[in-house]
Parts: structure tokens; C-alpha cells; sequence
């Protein structure tokens, strides 16, 4: 490529960035629209001024394998920046989002793609150099009329950003702003804002991350109702001793008269009613939908259910004799005869986003999955959720409502009847009543002689539940 034409495609490319995403951006929306960026916008905007700057550097001292890792460099960044700000609306209804829009798109959405188109240029670019470098260099001589038309274009458009950002984001240490607000030169109106410092964790997921539920070390809070009545203790039963890992769920299905079991290996068991074992599977959460460890299930008719680990991923099951292993190869990793898997999927939900579940339950009458909520370190409510059975999408949600200056429950296990719920708080044994269509909790019964218990079944005026004494999960019955 000759020297001149490639001095000019950078020269271009410099004007464009900075007289129409920048420039605009300015200008257009800032002091006419007096839309005013927030703290993401503030970091695309100005990896777009450093790439335009980039190519003036590149008109200037001539293309060398610097500039290009810089132009590569920002584009990956934006393109990241881009990307995280995208990502907080994309699951939203048609239209919403923040800010502006252009041809339907909000701004940041655009802004990936000039980061992208950044990347693609830069490839395309070191395809035609061939084996060498051009010696486009301006050094000291004096630069043609469109470099100095970048340049100018350049300098006008940097301080217009310079006012914009000075006195609507203010100086340090002012960070911006977490959404986009109005523009005002008034300072009653202006907001400097400090409050969104980077925070660091070490997870992936930054301030966002959550400790996965650990069934054996959480630290435990005090009853919620400390004057409800004490259930009796029916009965106690070890469970097979081939069951693997602690029992971490249990259901009943009347009609076939048949226990389920969750535990914490991922196994999945089905018992007659003398707690025979009938089936079992061992469900691979690794591949396919990720499933954590299981931590509920419900059966929906005599011969399927629907398991759940606690990040709200499920599997539905089906009891069949045709079914077996070797059919089920990429959904199990061991399994027997008579149990296989029809599909798996996620809940998705609201207010229950950011939390992960230890509990999952089916309403009849509802034709409704329902799910609740864990105690975490970044949370401040409790969340029950409900799901049409017929696309598991969800439905409802709300708060729990009757905690209000008490210490959040660790909660377990849900046996539900048609709009109620009975939830074990294995904090303090205490079995705990749930209107699930208003959130509200009530005083229910504590289980004495109870260590840790995992799951909740109710069934016959009686509560079953399962802890884990000497290394064997013991299946204990109480009476209301």
C-alpha cells in the first residue's frame, strides 16, 4: 500500500471515530439531548478517543508493531466494557434499556460494534501489509490537509468531552455515575458520584459473588418463633447404606407409593415404602445445562419428577422400565434400569437473580414448580418463586414478609399443599408455614432432637425430614 493512501485511510479512520461516536455522543446527545453518560460510557468513550488518537500517532511517527498491539489492546478492551454494559439489558423486554436509542439500538450497543469493527480493521490491515511495515512517517515535515483535519477534529471534539466530563462527572476522584441522567450546568443539578469504585473478590464474578451453599459450615441463627409448640418424634430410620452422600431432598408420590431422594453426590433414589431401593441415577452436572448439586426434587404424577440443583438448574425424570443406562449416556454418569431423563433446563428469575436454592416443591392446584431462597452474604430478602409447569417460566415471585428485623433462615426443604408451604429452617430445626402466593411467613412447629436436617416432606399430619448422624442419613418422622 502506498504511503500517502495509507496516511489518508488513517487519517479517516480517526475522523470517523471521533466526529461520530465520540463527536456525536458530545455534542448531539450531551449538550442538545443533554443526555449525560454514565460510568461505563465514560470508559467506551474514552478507549474510542485513544484509539483515534493511536491512528494520529500512527500518521505522525509511522506504523510500527506498537501502535498496532495499542489499536488490538483497546479494541479488546472496549469491546469487553462494551459487552459487560450490553449484557445487563439484553434479557429485558423489546425497548428497554438505558439512555438513547439509534435505529432501535441503545448507544452501548453500538459501541461493541465499533470496537468490533476496530478489531476487524486491524486484522484486515496486517493481512495487506505483507512482510513489512510501510515508511509512512510524517517525522518533521509538515502534515497534508486531511491529517490536519483529523487532528483539528480531533482537538474540538477532546474538549467537549473535557467540559462534558469535568462538570457533569466531576474531577477525581468522581467516577461517574451508575446510569445515564441529564446534562445541567447548574451546579444543584450536577452529581459527582464516588460511589462506584472497582471492588474485587476472588471469584470471577467480583462484587456480584456468592459463596455456593455449604450444608455443613454455615453459621446457625436463632428460631423464628420462639414460642411455637414442639412437633414429637415419631420414629427414626437409617436409610439403605448404599445411598451415596447426605440426602439433600425427599418427596412422596401417593399414587405409586414411592419415595425420592436427592443427595449431595448427585444421586438421585427412588424407594418403595419400606425404603427398598427401586432406581437410582447418578446425574452428570458437568455437561450439557450445568447442575449443581442437587438440593430438591418433586414428583409431578406417578412416574416422573423434576430434581433441581442449587443453582436452580433442573432435570426432569422419568420412571420407565425400557429406560437405561446406555440411553441415558450423555445425562448420566451411572444409573440402573427403570429411570431416565426427558430434559433439563434453568429457572429463570427476578428477584431471585443473584440467590441461589435449597428448595424445590410443586403445587397441584397451581400446575406451579416453586422454589425459595437461600440466606447469602449479598442478599437482604428471602425470595419464593413459582414456575408454570407447562413452560417453566416463571410466573410469580415475592419477598418473604414476616421476617422484617430478624435473622434471615437457612432454608432447606418446602413440602407444599396447594397454596401453602411448609419450609425447613435447618438454622434452628423449626419447620416454618408459607402463604406462596403473598410471601407472608407464619409460626410453625420445632423439631427436637434434629442436627442440621435436609428436606421436607409432609404428608398424613406427619413431617419428615433427614439429618445425617454418624455418617448415616436417618429418616426421621414427627407428629403436629
Amino acid at each position: 500500500m502506498k504511503e500517502h493512501i495509507f496516511n489518508k485511510l488513517a487519517s479517516l479512520a480517526a475522523i470517523v471515530i471521533m466526529a461520530l461516536p465520540v463527536g456525536i455522543a458530545c455534542f448531539f446527545f450531551g449538550f442538545i439531548l443533554l443526555d449525560n453518560p454514565c460510568a461505563f460510557c465514560w470508559q467506551e468513550r474514552t478507549a474510542m478517543i485513544l484509539v483515534a488518537l493511536t491512528a494520529l500517532y500512527i500518521v505522525r511517527f509511522g506504523l510500527k508493531p506498537k501502535y498496532i498491539a495499542a489499536l488490538v489492546w483497546l479494541g479488546i478492551y472496549g469491546a469487553f466494557m462494551a459487552s459487560v454494559h450490553t449484557s445487563f439489558n439484553l434479557a429485558s423486554d423489546i425497548g428497554q434499556g438505558f439512555s438513547l436509542k439509534i435505529m432501535g439500538a441503545h448507544t452501548y450497543t453500538w459501541a461493541l460494534l465499533v470496537f468490533i469493527v476496530v478489531l476487524v480493521v486491524v486484522a484486515l490491515l496486517m493481512l495487506t501489509l505483507g512482510n513489512k511495515f510501510p515508511s509512512n512517517a510524517y517525522g518533521n515535515k509538515p502534515l497534508n490537509s486531511l491529517p490536519k483535519l483529523a487532528c483539528g477534529i480531533f482537538m474540538v471534539v477532546i474538549a467537549g468531552n473535557i467540559v462534558q466530563a469535568f462538570t457533569q462527572t466531576g474531577p477525581l476522584p468522581f467516577v461517574g455515575q451508575d446510569s445515564p441522567g441529564r446534562v445541567s450546568f447548574n451546579p444543584k443539578f450536577m452529581s459527582w458520584e464516588l460511589d462506584h469504585w472497582p471492588t474485587y473478590a476472588p471469584n470471577a464474578r467480583g462484587a456480584y459473588a456468592i459463596s455456593n451453599p455449604d450444608m455443613d459450615t454455615w453459621n446457625k441463627t436463632p428460631a423464628l418463633f420462639a414460642s411455637a409448640p414442639e412437633a414429637r418424634l415419631l420414629s427414626q430410620t437409617a436409610l439403605p447404606e448404599a445411598i451415596s452422600g447426605r440426602v439433600t431432598a425427599i418427596d412422596y408420590q401417593p399414587e405409586s407409593q414411592i419415595y425420592a431422594l436427592t443427595t449431595s453426590d448427585n444421586w438421585v433414589y427412588i424407594l418403595d415404602n419400606q425404603f427398598k431401593l427401586l432406581t437410582q441415577a447418578q446425574i452428570d452436572g458437568m455437561y450439557m445445562l450445568h447442575i449443581e448439586t442437587l438440593s430438591g426434587v418433586s414428583f409431578t404424577s406417578a412416574n416422573s419428577l423434576l430434581v433441581m440443583g442449587f443453582n436452580k438448574a433442573w432435570a426432569e425424570l422419568v420412571l420407565d422400565p425400557a429406560q437405561n443406562w446406555e440411553m441415558n449416556y450423555r445425562r448420566f454418569n451411572q444409573s440402573s434400569d427403570g429411570i431416565g431423563e426427558t430434559a433439563r433446563g434453568q429457572f429463570s428469575t427476578i428477584r431471585a437473580k443473584t440467590s441461589y436454592s435449597l428448595a424445590l416443591g410443586y403445587s397441584k392446584a397451581l400446575d406451579q414448580y416453586v422454589t425459595v431462597t437461600t440466606r447469602d452474604e449479598l442478599n437482604e430478602n428471602l425470595v419464593v418463586s413459582r414456575f408454570d409447569k407447562g413452560d417453566m417460566t416463571l410466573s410469580a415471585e415475592a419477598n418473604f414478609k414476616g421476617l422484617e428485623g430478624k435473622a434471615l433462615p437457612q432454608l432447606t426443604g418446602i413440602s407444599v399443599d396447594d397454596e401453602q408451604a411448609w419450609l425447613l429452617n435447618t438454622d434452628a430445626s423449626e419447620v416454618l408455614q408459607l402463604n406462596l402466593l403473598t410471601g407472608e411467613v407464619y409460626s410453625g412447629v420445632k423439631l427436637p432432637g434434629t442436627d442440621n436436617p435436609q428436606g421436607l416432606l409432609v404428608r398424613d399430619g406427619q413431617l419428615l425430614t433427614v439429618s445425617q448422624i454418624n455418617g448415616r442419613n436417618q429418616l426421621q418422622t414427627f407428629v403436629m
